[in-house]
Protein backbone atom coordinates (compact mmCIF):
# COMPACT_ATOMS: atom_id res chain seq x y z
CA UNK A 1 0.00 0.00 0.00
CA UNK A 2 1.21 3.49 -0.86
CA UNK A 3 -0.17 6.80 0.29
CA UNK A 4 0.84 10.34 -0.54
CA UNK A 5 0.72 13.02 2.12
CA UNK A 6 2.51 15.87 3.82
CA UNK A 7 3.37 15.88 7.52
CA UNK A 8 3.42 19.15 9.39
CA UNK A 9 3.19 20.95 6.07
CA UNK A 10 6.21 19.25 4.45
CA UNK A 11 6.21 16.62 1.67
CA UNK A 12 9.64 15.45 2.87
CA UNK A 13 8.27 12.58 4.93
CA UNK A 14 11.64 10.92 5.52
CA UNK A 15 12.92 13.98 7.33
CA UNK A 16 10.12 14.07 9.89
CA UNK A 17 9.36 10.33 10.26
CA UNK A 18 11.11 6.97 10.58
CA UNK A 19 9.83 3.45 10.01
CA UNK A 20 10.96 -0.17 10.02
CA UNK A 21 9.02 -3.41 9.69
CA UNK A 22 7.86 -3.15 13.30
CA UNK A 23 7.54 0.50 14.30
CA UNK A 24 6.95 3.99 12.97
CA UNK A 25 7.84 7.27 14.65
CA UNK A 26 6.70 10.68 13.47
CA UNK A 27 6.69 14.30 14.52
CA UNK A 28 4.35 15.45 17.26
CA UNK A 29 2.00 17.73 15.31
CA UNK A 30 0.57 15.18 12.86
CA UNK A 31 -3.23 15.10 13.02
CA UNK A 32 -4.95 12.01 14.37
CA UNK A 33 -6.50 11.00 11.06
CA UNK A 34 -3.09 11.03 9.40
CA UNK A 35 -1.56 9.01 12.24
CA UNK A 36 -4.29 6.38 11.73
CA UNK A 37 -3.63 6.35 7.99
CA UNK A 38 0.13 5.96 8.50
CA UNK A 39 -0.50 3.02 10.85
CA UNK A 40 -2.77 1.41 8.25
CA UNK A 41 -0.30 1.89 5.38
CA UNK A 42 2.83 0.85 7.28
CA UNK A 43 1.19 -1.95 9.27
CA UNK A 44 2.79 -0.77 12.50
CA UNK A 45 2.09 1.18 15.64
CA UNK A 46 2.86 4.89 15.27
CA UNK A 47 4.49 6.96 18.00
CA UNK A 48 4.50 10.74 17.92
CA UNK A 49 7.51 12.26 19.63
CA UNK A 50 10.21 14.85 19.21
CA UNK A 51 13.82 13.75 18.76
CA UNK A 52 16.58 15.92 20.21
CA UNK A 53 13.85 18.54 20.87
CA UNK A 54 13.11 18.80 17.14
CA UNK A 55 10.63 17.43 14.62
CA UNK A 56 13.50 15.95 12.56
CA UNK A 57 12.70 12.37 13.50
CA UNK A 58 13.93 10.81 10.27
CA UNK A 59 17.14 12.82 10.25
CA UNK A 60 18.28 11.44 13.61
CA UNK A 61 17.01 7.82 13.65
CA UNK A 62 18.09 4.72 11.73
CA UNK A 63 17.58 1.01 12.21
CA UNK A 64 15.91 -2.23 11.24
CA UNK A 65 13.75 -4.86 12.95
CA UNK A 66 16.50 -5.50 15.49
CA UNK A 67 16.36 -1.99 16.91
CA UNK A 68 16.80 1.75 16.56
CA UNK A 69 20.07 3.68 16.41
CA UNK A 70 20.06 7.24 17.70
CA UNK A 71 22.52 9.98 18.62
CA UNK A 72 23.27 10.90 22.22
CA UNK A 73 21.34 14.14 21.62
CA UNK A 74 18.08 12.27 22.25
CA UNK A 75 16.40 13.50 25.43
CA UNK A 76 15.64 11.10 28.28
CA UNK A 77 11.86 11.59 27.98
CA UNK A 78 12.06 10.90 24.21
CA UNK A 79 14.01 7.72 24.84
CA UNK A 80 11.47 6.59 27.44
CA UNK A 81 8.57 7.29 25.07
CA UNK A 82 10.12 4.99 22.45
CA UNK A 83 10.92 2.29 24.99
CA UNK A 84 7.43 2.37 26.47
CA UNK A 85 5.67 2.25 23.09
CA UNK A 86 7.72 -0.40 21.31
CA UNK A 87 9.81 -2.33 23.87
CA UNK A 88 12.55 -2.48 21.24
CA UNK A 89 16.34 -2.44 21.40
CA UNK A 90 17.84 1.04 21.38
CA UNK A 91 21.44 2.13 20.98
CA UNK A 92 22.93 5.61 21.30
CA UNK A 93 25.96 6.28 19.12
CA UNK A 94 28.47 8.73 20.53
CA UNK A 95 29.53 10.62 17.42
CA UNK A 96 29.62 14.20 16.19
CA UNK A 97 27.83 12.96 13.06
CA UNK A 98 24.38 12.96 14.61
CA UNK A 99 22.19 12.80 11.47
CA UNK A 100 22.16 9.00 11.53
CA UNK A 101 19.11 8.73 9.29
CA UNK A 102 21.08 10.49 6.57
CA UNK A 103 24.19 8.39 7.09
CA UNK A 104 22.83 4.83 7.40
CA UNK A 105 20.90 2.72 4.86
CA UNK A 106 19.72 -0.67 6.05
CA UNK A 107 17.14 -3.39 5.97
CA UNK A 108 16.98 -6.70 7.84
CA UNK A 109 19.56 -8.23 5.48
CA UNK A 110 22.41 -5.71 5.26
CA UNK A 111 23.57 -2.18 5.92
CA UNK A 112 25.57 0.60 4.27
CA UNK A 113 27.08 3.36 6.38
CA UNK A 114 28.72 6.62 5.42
CA UNK A 115 32.51 6.69 5.71
CA UNK A 116 31.90 9.32 8.40
CA UNK A 117 30.78 6.50 10.72
CA UNK A 118 33.64 4.12 9.94
CA UNK A 119 34.85 4.02 13.55
CA UNK A 120 31.42 2.74 14.64
CA UNK A 121 31.12 0.01 12.00
CA UNK A 122 31.55 -2.92 14.41
CA UNK A 123 29.12 -1.48 16.95
CA UNK A 124 26.48 -0.90 14.28
CA UNK A 125 27.01 -4.37 12.79
CA UNK A 126 26.63 -6.06 16.17
CA UNK A 127 23.51 -4.08 17.08
CA UNK A 128 21.66 -4.42 13.78
CA UNK A 129 22.66 -8.06 13.34
CA UNK A 130 23.59 -7.69 9.67
CA UNK A 131 26.71 -7.24 7.57
CA UNK A 132 27.77 -3.58 7.46
CA UNK A 133 29.93 -2.01 4.76
CA UNK A 134 31.05 1.56 4.20
CA UNK A 135 30.03 3.17 0.96
CA UNK A 136 29.14 6.18 -1.13
CA UNK A 137 26.10 6.23 -3.44
CA UNK A 138 26.12 8.39 -6.55
CA UNK A 139 29.00 10.39 -5.13
CA UNK A 140 27.10 11.14 -1.93
CA UNK A 141 28.34 10.20 1.53
CA UNK A 142 24.88 10.68 3.04
CA UNK A 143 23.73 7.25 1.91
CA UNK A 144 20.53 7.29 3.95
CA UNK A 145 19.25 10.42 2.26
CA UNK A 146 19.83 9.26 -1.33
CA UNK A 147 18.37 5.75 -1.02
CA UNK A 148 15.55 3.79 0.61
CA UNK A 149 15.66 0.07 1.41
CA UNK A 150 13.07 -2.47 2.54
CA UNK A 151 13.27 -6.24 2.81
CA UNK A 152 11.88 -6.44 -0.74
CA UNK A 153 13.83 -3.79 -2.61
CA UNK A 154 16.05 -0.72 -2.65
CA UNK A 155 15.66 2.54 -4.57
CA UNK A 156 18.57 4.90 -5.16
CA UNK A 157 19.40 8.35 -6.46
CA UNK A 158 19.53 8.58 -10.29
CA UNK A 159 23.27 9.33 -10.08
CA UNK A 160 24.06 5.85 -8.69
CA UNK A 161 26.14 3.79 -11.12
CA UNK A 162 25.20 0.27 -12.29
CA UNK A 163 28.25 -1.05 -10.42
CA UNK A 164 27.13 0.60 -7.19
CA UNK A 165 23.61 -0.72 -7.63
CA UNK A 166 24.94 -4.25 -8.11
CA UNK A 167 27.04 -3.87 -4.95
CA UNK A 168 24.02 -2.66 -3.00
CA UNK A 169 21.92 -5.54 -4.28
CA UNK A 170 24.49 -8.06 -3.09
CA UNK A 171 24.81 -6.43 0.32
CA UNK A 172 21.12 -5.79 1.00
CA UNK A 173 20.01 -8.96 -0.82
CA UNK A 174 17.20 -7.23 -2.72
CA UNK A 175 16.65 -5.78 -6.22
CA UNK A 176 17.90 -2.20 -6.69
CA UNK A 177 16.67 0.46 -9.10
CA UNK A 178 16.72 4.23 -9.64
CA UNK A 179 13.95 6.65 -8.88
CA UNK A 180 13.08 10.16 -7.79
CA UNK A 181 10.18 11.33 -5.61
CA UNK A 182 8.29 14.57 -4.96
CA UNK A 183 8.42 15.42 -8.68
CA UNK A 184 12.09 14.83 -9.48
CA UNK A 185 13.89 14.96 -6.11
CA UNK A 186 16.84 12.57 -6.01
CA UNK A 187 17.17 12.68 -2.22
CA UNK A 188 14.54 9.99 -1.93
CA UNK A 189 15.41 9.03 1.65
CA UNK A 190 14.09 12.42 2.65
CA UNK A 191 10.91 11.99 0.62
CA UNK A 192 9.42 8.83 2.12
CA UNK A 193 9.28 6.17 4.79
CA UNK A 194 8.96 2.56 3.70
CA UNK A 195 8.83 -1.05 4.79
CA UNK A 196 7.78 -4.18 2.93
CA UNK A 197 4.13 -3.57 3.81
CA UNK A 198 3.75 0.06 2.82
CA UNK A 199 5.15 3.42 1.80
CA UNK A 200 4.21 6.94 2.81
CA UNK A 201 5.69 9.38 0.31
CA UNK A 202 5.50 13.12 -0.20
CA UNK A 203 2.35 14.37 -1.89
CA UNK A 204 4.26 16.04 -4.75
CA UNK A 205 5.22 12.58 -6.07
CA UNK A 206 4.04 11.70 -9.58
CA UNK A 207 2.30 8.64 -10.97
CA UNK A 208 5.44 7.23 -12.61
CA UNK A 209 7.39 7.75 -9.36
CA UNK A 210 4.69 5.91 -7.40
CA UNK A 211 4.79 3.06 -9.90
CA UNK A 212 8.54 2.65 -9.52
CA UNK A 213 8.28 2.77 -5.73
CA UNK A 214 5.59 0.10 -5.71
CA UNK A 215 7.45 -2.16 -8.15
CA UNK A 216 10.73 -2.17 -6.24
CA UNK A 217 10.07 -1.58 -2.55
CA UNK A 218 6.94 -3.67 -2.18
CA UNK A 219 6.60 -6.14 -5.04
CA UNK A 220 10.24 -6.96 -5.72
Amino acid sequence: MIDKMSLGGTPFIGIVAFSSENFTITRTDVKEEKVKKIAEVMGTKVLQTSIARTDLVGIFLAGNSNGILMPTLVEEHELKAIEDEFSCNLMSLDTKFTALGNLILCNDKGCVISPSLSDLKEDIESFLGVEVQEGIIGGYKNVGSVAVATNKGCLVHPDASPEKMEWLSELLKVPVDHTTANKGVGYIGGCMIANSKGVVVGDFSTGPELGRIDDILMEG
